[in-house]
C-alpha cells in the first residue's frame, strides 16, 4: 500500500511540474510549426486508445499519456528527443501499476537471434519491473530492443539476471539470459 501511495504522489508531482512547464503549449492542440512539423500538444485516438503526446520540431519531446475510452490512464511516460526517458508507468485494468520501465540507455550487450542464430546488438536497454495487482513485484530485469520498437513490444528480449517473485513478494527463482 505504501508503494502505491508513493508512486501516486510521485506521478502527481511529476505531472504537475510538467503541466506547468508545458502550459504554454496547451493553448492549441494538433498544430504544426512554420516548417510543417508537429509542435506542442497532440491528441489522437489509435486502437480505441486516446493519446496525448508533446512534440518539439516534429520530435516527441515531453510528457506522453495514453487512456482507454473510459479515460482511465493506461500509460504515463516522457520522451526526450524522440526517445523514451525517465520512468514509464503502465497501469492494469484495475488502476494498479502493472509495469515500470526506467533507466533507458543505449545498449552495448550482444545477443544471438533465435531465428538465424546470428549475433547482434539491440539498440536500447532499460530496467523493467512488473507488479501483481496487490502491489508486490512479479519480476524484474533488463530488457533489450531495437530502433522502431519499444520495451513493451513482443520483440523486446530479456537479458542478464531476471528475478521472479510470488504474489507475497518472496523470490521464487532467478534466471540468466544471454
Amino acid at each position: 500500500m505504501r508503494m502505491r501511495l508513493f508512486i501516486f504522489i510521485l506521478i502527481s508531482f511529476t505531472l504537475n511540474l510538467n503541466i506547468i512547464a508545458q502550459s504554454e503549449s496547451t493553448k492549441e492542440i494538433n498544430q504544426y510549426n512554420k516548417k510543417g512539423q508537429k509542435e506542442g500538444l497532440w491528441k489522437d485516438t489509435i486502437n480505441n486508445r486516446l493519446r496525448e503526446t508533446y512534440f518539439k520540431n516534429g520530435i516527441k519531446s515531453g510528457i506522453y499519456k495514453q487512456y482507454n475510452l473510459k479515460k482511465e490512464l493506461l500509460i504515463f511516460g516522457e520522451y526526450c528527443k524522440g526517445k523514451m526517458c525517465g520512468t514509464w508507468y503502465f497501469f492494469g485494468n484495475t488502476g494498479h501499476i502493472w509495469t515500470i520501465f526506467k533507466d533507458f540507455t543505449k545498449n552495448t550487450y550482444s545477443i544471438i537471434n533465435e531465428g538465424d542464430k546470428k549475433k547482434y546488438i539491440p539498440d536500447y536497454k532499460c530496467y523493467s519491473i512488473s507488479y501483481y495487482p496487490n502491489g508486490n513485484i512479479r519480476d524484474e530485469g533488463t530488457l533489450l530492443w531495437s530502433e522502431g520498437e519499444s520495451p513493451e513490444s513482443d520483440s523486446s528480449v530479456e537479458y542478464g539476471e531476471w528475478k521472479y517473485y510470488n504474489n507475497t513478494g518472496k523470490l521464487i527463482k532467478t534466471r540468466t539470459f544471454k
